[in-house]
């Protein structure tokens, strides 16, 4: 893996975690957001990485920088001067998101050219910037995690979804819905969480389910199996090892290892 390449478009969020109430509570503050947690994981795979993204020109732009040179994630950040960087706040359960700099992040700002042997590209960006990014990738593996978007761009080798976005494109559950999507795209991946994933590659199907864990840090898991599965896929493995090294990261994640 230490020769592969990996690039993730997409939001770059300050993350914040809150409990409790009054001087009793707890807060932790990290790096966030689609594309940072997906390149922090596929660094720690092994892989050269790096994000793509836009910021505020504020402590939160400044302090994710640096949250990812640490990590060994080189940063293509781009700054909004009238814009914050986008916070994401997760209190008792409860999420909250200010997308801040994600809101505005123009086609214009995006490089040239995105080469990387795996590129992962997230739909919560606006639509015109997630189809300039899609245009612009070229990697032996483009992928797209379409989120909310709907129509879904078709100009990705893979489509990365979980059992709920899957449902809300086919209407299917998830081995379904993956055959079903299997016929627009190369790659489909469906993730459930504890239950696993389920992917379809040129029309073979093939599951993988994660060791039980003890969640406490769901959120990022799912970022952390893209990383995972791509950059195995990416660095020669077959569908199934693939599969294993994905659900191996996000049930890290979900474990609360940081």
């Amino acid at each position: 893996m230490a020769d592969t390449t990996f690039i993730a478009v997409g939001d770059v969020m300050v993350d914040v975690t809150a409990s409790g109430a009054g001087h009793a509570a707890r807060i932790a503050v990290g790096a966030g957001g689609s594309a940072v947690n997906a390149a922090i994981w596929a660094a720690a795979a092994g892989a050269h990485a790096a994000v793509v993204g836009r910021v505020g020109d504020d402590l939160g732009g400044q302090a994710l920088r640096t949250a990812l040179e640490e990590r060994g994630v080189r940063s293509d950040l781009t700054v909004d001067v009238d814009a914050p960087t986008g916070t994401f706040l997760l209190v008792d359960g409860e999420i909250r998101a200010d997308r801040g700099a994600n809101a505005r992040f123009e086609p214009a700002h995006l490089p040239d050219r995105l080469v990387a042997d795996a590129v992962l590209v997230s739909g919560y960006l606006p639509a015109p910037t997630v189809t300039a990014a899609l245009a612009r990738a070229d990697g032996t593996w483009v992928a797209l995690a379409p989120a909310f978007l709907d129509p879904v761009p078709p100009d990705a080798d893979a489509i990365l979804v979980d059992d709920g976005e899957a449902r809300r494109l086919t209407g299917s559950a998830p081995e379904e819905a993956a055959r079903i999507l299997g016929r627009s795209f190369r790659l489909v991946c469906v993730t459930s969480g504890a239950d696993g994933a389920v992917a379809v590659l040129d029309g073979r199907l093939e599951t993988s389910r994660p060791e039980p864990v003890d969640s406490v840090g769901p959120v990022g898991a799912g970022d952390a199996f893209a990383a995972g599965f791509l950059v195995a896929l990416a660095g020669g493995a077959d569908l199934r090892d693939a599969l294993e090294a994905g659900c191996r990261l996000g049930a890290t994640v979900a474990a609360g290892v940081s």
